[in-house]
């Protein structure tokens, strides 16, 4: 008992007392066990799930175990605190005649996506096959093209994208919404950090402008380095290539100058970065969604 107080809500612990010590209650010790995992569930108290699984795997043999579908609920709680290992590696536990052994196939594939080991995500999902369930074909499908756009293959989106089923409302959204990433994507993928540098090299501020329409920075780096260098010039023409003056604008435009063009090419880099963390985001989100919609 002093597991429970430390480990439960007190309301869950006022309940198991109350089930089972009113001699009402002519429940088995099973069943007790049975309400209260509803409870806590129901409450979505997802570690005292954890911790009276624990104790309901200790308490029974393996036969009475399978009853609670210990593996699953330990799984999924596990998914609700963002514990993903561990949610896959219960969810994989989950037997083919359990009635949630689909939804485990797919939260074990979401589960490897947001840990981006895509390989075991699409080997989980591909275990999942029926004729008779279009819906769960169609799911799989459109798990399958998120994954491949995580993984910026956007050929084997298109070919995926053409098995798309539109008679399924939890799905449509987010297959319009994979469509519209795979075409940013598309975008962003063909920056080229040497075109932004060449593009800085002939006109400063221009490869800002490439990157991302960053008028203000374009603008800012152009008006830098043409004051830089026309006083550069300036000092040159009128005082000399070896005077005090040019040595001083010369080294401040050159800097300039070639800090504009690294820059350029780093920028390209870095917005990559940040729009491939973002759009991923993204892309997990909506895979998702639908699994919520249709399992729920």
């Amino acid at each position: 008992m002093k597991l429970y107080k430390q480990q439960l809500n007190f309301k869950g612990l006022v309940l198991f007392l109350i089930i089972s010590l009113n001699p009402v209650f002519a429940f088995s010790q099973v069943q007790r066990d049975s309400l209260f995992l509803q409870y806590l569930v129901a409450k979505d108290e997802h570690r005292d799930v954890i911790t009276f699984l624990s104790l309901l795997q200790n308490r029974y043999a393996d036969s009475t175990q399978s009853r609670f579908e210990i593996p699953y609920w330990k799984g999924l709680s596990f998914y609700s605190l963002r514990s993903l290992d561990s949610c896959s590696y219960y969810l994989a536990k989950v037997s083919q005649s359990s009635p949630y052994y689909k939804k485990s196939l797919f939260l074990t594939g979401i589960s490897h996506s947001y840990l981006r080991r895509f390989n075991q995500a699409e080997n989980t999902l591909l275990k999942i096959f029926s004729k008779d369930d279009s819906i769960h074909l169609a799911t799989r499908t459109f798990e399958l093209a998120g994954i491949a756009l995580l993984k910026r293959d956007l050929y084997r989106f298109d070919s995926l994208k053409n098995h798309f089923s539109t008679q399924y409302y939890p799905l449509q959204k987010q297959q319009s919404n994979f469509d519209s990433y795979r075409d940013i994507i598309k975008k962003q993928q063909s920056k080229s950090a040497f075109k932004a540098a060449l593009l800085s090299a002939i006109v400063p501020g221009m490869g800002k402008l490439y990157v991302g329409g960053q008028l203000g920075q374009g603008i800012s780096t152009f008006l830098q380095n043409t004051i830089l260098g026309l006083q550069a010039y300036e000092a040159l023409r009128k005082d000399g290539v070896s005077s005090p003056r040019f040595i001083i604008y010369g080294g401040l435009f050159s800097v300039f100058y070639l800090g504009n063009i690294w820059g350029s090419a780093l920028s390209v880099k870095i917005k990559r970065q940040e729009f491939n963390d973002k759009i991923d985001e993204q892309i997990l989100f909506d895979m998702h969604i639908p699994l919520r919609t249709i399992f729920n």
